[in-house]
Formats: C-alpha cells, sequence, structure tokens
C-alpha cells in the first residue's frame, strides 16, 4: 500500500469491488490485449493477455488498477510484447463521445455535462449507426465510461477487418467532413430560350428533399428546421440570426444581400412566400438574385451542416489496435462503474445512482472539501462546507477521486 492515505483508501475500496462484482468480460476477450494504470505506480502496464476470467479478475483484485483497459483488436498472440509479434486479426468500431466533443458543455456542472453528451450519444446512435449505416441492434453496445462520456461499441463480422483509412471514412461521414454542398445542392442545365436555332442554357440549383437518403436527407430537414427558426421570429430578430451565422462564417455576407435574402424568403412573389414554394414544391428557386441563393447556400453550409452533424473522438474510431475502458472496471478519476448497456436503457441511465458501487457503503467517512461542494448521489443530496465533513463511504470515494476533497484521519 502506498504511504497516501487517499491512495490507501481508495485502493481498499476498489480492491473490494474487484473482489465482489462479477466482470463484465468483453467479446473472445482471449484475443485481446489488456492495458492498466495505478495508484500506486507511475507507468502503463500493457500487452498482458488472460486465457480465463479468474485470472483477470485475480490480477484487478491483487493489482488494484485506477483504470483497466482492454483492446477493440483480436489477436493471435495479445500478451505479446511487441504489436507486430501479436498478429493482428480484427477490431471491433468504436466511437467514443465525451465532453470535448460535444459543442455547448464548456463550463456546465459535471451533472449537466454527461446528460448533454448523453443527447448527443443518443442521436449518433438513432441518425447515424442505426439509421444511416444500418447497423444492427443486437450489434451495438454502449458504454457508461466512468468519467466524461459514453463509447459506442459495434461487435459486427462486416466491420471488423477494415482498415484504419476505411474507419475514418466512416467518421467523415458521421462528421459531414469534406461534405460536398455542391451535392447537396445540385445543378441541372435548362433551355431558357432559343435566338436563330441556338439554345441560351442556364444553371439553376435542385433542393433536396425529404425523400432522398442520407446527407440529402439530413440537410434538407436541417434547412427546413432553420425556415421555421427563422418564420417564427419577427423580422428584426430573423435577420439577426441571419447576420449572426454569417459572421460565424469564412466570408461575412453583406447586410443588403442577407436583406434581400430574407424578403425573398418571407415576402415573395408569385402569390406565395418564397418559404412556402421552398416547402412545398420542392424548389430552390425562390431567389431572385444569384447572389442571394448562394448567400443562403453559405448560411445552410455554416448552420445546418454544424446542427446536423454528429459527433465522436475520430482517433479513437480509426485506432484499429485502440484500448478502451473495460467494462465493470472503476475509473480513478470518480469511482463511478463502466456500466455496459444496451440501446434502449441509455434514456433512464443517471450515472450519480446507477455507476456508483454496490460494493461501496454506507459507513461515515471523514473528509476535508478544499471547498463547498454540492452534489447529488444514489438519489441523496449533499451539501457540503469547506474544510472537514462526515459523508458515506460512497460519496467519500467519489470526492476523492475528483480532488474535491482528501480523507480525513
Amino acid at each position: 500500500m502506498p504511504p497516501d492515505a487517499n491512495k490507501r483508501f481508495l485502493m481498499t475500496a476498489f480492491s473490494r469491488h474487484y473482489r465482489d462484482v462479477s466482470i463484465a468480460m468483453p467479446d473472445r476477450f482471449a484475443r485481446r490485449e489488456f492495458g492498466f494504470m495505478f495508484f500506486d505506480r507511475d507507468y502503463v502496464m500493457r500487452h498482458l493477455g488472460f486465457a480465463k476470467r479468474a485470472e483477470l479478475k485475480n490480477y484487478l483484485v491483487d493489482n488494484v488498477p485506477s483504470h483497466a483497459y482492454y483492446s477493440c483488436a483480436y489477436y493471435e498472440k495479445p500478451n505479446a510484447p511487441t504489436m507486430p509479434e501479436k498478429k493482428w486479426l480484427g477490431a471491433d468500431l468504436i466511437f467514443d463521445l465525451d465532453a470535448d466533443h460535444v459543442e455547448g458543455t464548456k463550463g456546465m456542472t459535471y451533472e449537466n455535462m454527461l446528460k448533454r453528451v448523453k443527447e448527443e450519444v443518443i442521436r449518433l446512435m438513432d441518425e447515424f449507426l442505426l439509421g444511416d449505416l444500418g447497423f444492427d441492434y443486437d450489434s451495438l453496445k454502449v458504454v457508461f465510461s466512468g468519467g466524461r462520456g459514453y463509447h459506442v461499441h459495434i461487435n459486427d463480422p462486416r466491420v471488423f477487418r477494415l482498415s484504419s483509412h476505411e474507419r475514418r471514412e466512416i467518421v467523415d461521414y458521421v462528421t459531414g467532413t469534406d461534405l460536398d454542398i455542391d451535392w447537396i445542392f445540385p445543378e441541372t442545365s435548362f433551355e431558357m430560350a432559343r435566338f436563330k436555332d441556338r439554345p441560351s442554357i442556364a444553371r439553376k440549383r435542385t433542393m433536396p428533399k425529404l425523400e432522398d437518403g442520407g446527407w440529402r436527407r439530413r440537410m434538407r430537414r436541417g434547412i427546413d428546421e432553420l425556415l421555421k427558426e427563422l418564420e417564427d421570429a419577427d423580422e428584426t430578430t430573423a435577420k439577426g440570426v441571419l447576420a449572426k451565422i454569417s459572421e460565424e462564417g469564412p466570408k461575412e455576407i453583406g447586410v443588403k444581400t442577407l436583406e434581400g435574402v430574407y424578403d425573398d424568403l418571407f415576402k415573395g412573389s408569385q402569390g406565395k412566400r418564397g418559404v412556402d414554394r421552398m416547402r412545398d414544391d420542392d424548389t430552390f428557386e425562390v431567389f431572385s438574385e444569384k447572389r442571394r441563393a448562394d448567400a443562403f447556400i453559405s448560411i445552410v453550409e455554416m448552420r445546418v451542416k454544424g446542427r446536423m452533424k454528429g459527433e465522436t473522438d475520430e482517433p479513437v474510431t480509426s485506432d484499429i489496435k485502440r484500448l478502451i475502458r473495460l467494462p465493470s472496471s472503476l475509473h480513478g478519476k470518480t469511482g463511478f462503474e463502466v456500466i455496459p448497456m444496451k440501446r434502449d436503457d441509455v434514456e433512464d441511465f443517471d450515472p450519480f445512482i446507477s455507476a456508483v458501487s454496490a460494493t461501496f457503503g454506507e459507513e461515515p467517512v471523514r473528509v476535508s472539501c478544499k471547498e463547498p461542494v454540492e452534489m447529488s448521489l444514489k438519489e441523496r443530496k449533499f451539501t457540503l462546507d469547506e474544510g472537514q465533513n462526515t459523508v458515506p463511504e460512497y460519496a467519500a470515494i467519489y470526492l476523492i477521486c475528483r480532488k474535491l476533497a482528501t480523507f480525513d484521519f
């Protein structure tokens, strides 16, 4: 045991967890590499393999890691000391989504941050993985990481042998990277008039339709949402929204052009507003000037694409040898358990209830808080003052792991 009282306290509790819980083993775990970080050591231990569940459990109990990982990859020799010697066989497809990759989480409390991340992981699964990409429900497993987000595992033979480049292409689809706006609004040629049997050819943009597939349908849905947002606002507010979007882009659109975009959409011509023609007739030909049409496309690219894209950590998905957190293990920076679940379990999952290890008890523990703390764990609210406080063991573990308090002995 290390001399540090905080580490001794945590290691005792973590060891009890590993002794008493049933470890949720990954599929074909004997083909996986395992890696660990520790409370009492400064290095990462990896290149380990376990042939039996009992071997892994004994290792966890005896060594008490602060973080436990296994490889998304399968190997002939997972415990070989070098990657070439391991002989890669394939890998699961992993998506990692945490607060670093979700817009709007900066400055949030930890609790609200996790709620926001959960919203995005649900959208990632429903719209992209189960939706556009067509993965089977049974091949998908979502895991609360114990820290700042969730991992989604795709265990499907069709993805096992995908290369890093091919996995990166999947990420690019989800995130809309290099999305070709000319493909979203394709140009078609039409004959405007004839002069001495010579046709005058012009080009016009085509509006994406809701019955289209993939990103065209996604962008059309986003366009409809943007139009509804503008329509529900008064004219001054709506023009302000357009101006704000323009300011966020690489090239600001002129005020007169933006006003023209608004007028063409909501003041209209031909007895029908442009926005109604766009919705009802699936037409993009509602703008009186080309520069207004181009400006609207720029607005769509800046606002709609950003709102309709999915989020994930690209390096995790494209890495075919990545180590990912072991389900049933504990996260050393929160004390939370890494919880695997099915898609249908995610909405009701609350880490502040379900990720608190059942082995952590109610015994009173004295801690010293660095500053006042308000939190909720296991449906109990805590309001703690700076300095010495007495809390249940499970709360003490959370506070010490998050460095909000120290063990007071």
